[in-house]
C-alpha cells in the first residue's frame, strides 16, 4: 500500500482541456518554459492505450505532468473537465514509483485491496514500464498512479524530461 518500503512519490499531475494554453499559463506564472511533450495516439505502448497528449517537466525535485485527454477511451482524465468548451486545468493525481525490480512492483500491486481501491487504469510498455491507477476520490479526492520503470527507462526519461532548478 502507500507504506510499501520501496515506494517513492515522484509526480503531481493535472488534466486540462487545452495543453497549449495550460503550458502558456504555467510558463507565465512559474517560468516552466521547457517540456517533454508526448502523444499516446502517435506512440501507443499497448492496444488499450488511452488517447492523451501530455507534457512533463521536473522541478523542485518532482515531475509535473499536464494531460490533455484526446477523445473516447480517456474518460478517467476527461470526466472531471468541463464539457462546454471552456478552458480548465485541474489537479488529477499524484504518481508513485516502486523502486526495484518488476517482481517488487508485482508484490506491491498484490498488496492492494481492489474492492477498497478500485483499479481504473492498467498500463504497460513492453517489459520496461508498468502502471495502474486507483480511484481514491472518495478518500483523498483524486486518483493515485502507481508505477514501475526499468533502469533503462529511468535513465532514458532522465535524459528527455527537462529538469529545471
Amino acid at each position: 500500500m502507500l507504506s510499501f518500503p520501496s515506494l517513492h512519490m515522484h509526480q503531481i499531475a493535472y488534466v486540462t482541456t487545452d495543453l497549449d494554453e495550460a503550458l502558456r499559463r504555467l510558463d507565465a506564472a512559474f517560468e516552466l518554459e521547457r517540456y517533454c511533450i508526448m502523444n499516446t495516439q502517435e506512440n501507443q505502448t499497448h492496444p488499450d492505450q488511452p488517447p492523451l497528449r501530455l507534457a512533463l517537466v521536473r522541478t523542485a525535485g518532482t515531475e509535473l505532468e499536464v494531460i490533455e485527454p484526446l477523445g473516447p477511451g480517456a474518460e478517467v482524465w476527461s470526466d472531471p473537465l468541463p464539457k462546454d468548451g471552456s478552458f480548465a486545468m485541474l489537479f488529477h493525481h499524484f504518481g508513485t514509483t516502486v523502486r526495484g525490480t518488476l517482481a517488487d512492483f508485482e508484490r506491491y500491486r498484490a498488496t492492494w485491496d481492489t474492492v477498497k481501491h478500485p483499479v481504473v487504469v492498467d498500463g504497460w510498455a513492453g517489459d520496461d514500464v508498468r502502471w495502474f491507477y486507483t480511484d481514491e476520490r472518495g478518500t483523498l479526492g483524486h486518483y493515485v498512479e502507481h508505477c514501475w520503470f526499468s533502469d533503462e527507462v529511468t535513465a532514458y526519461m532522465a535524459g528527455i524530461v527537462p529538469k529545471l532548478a
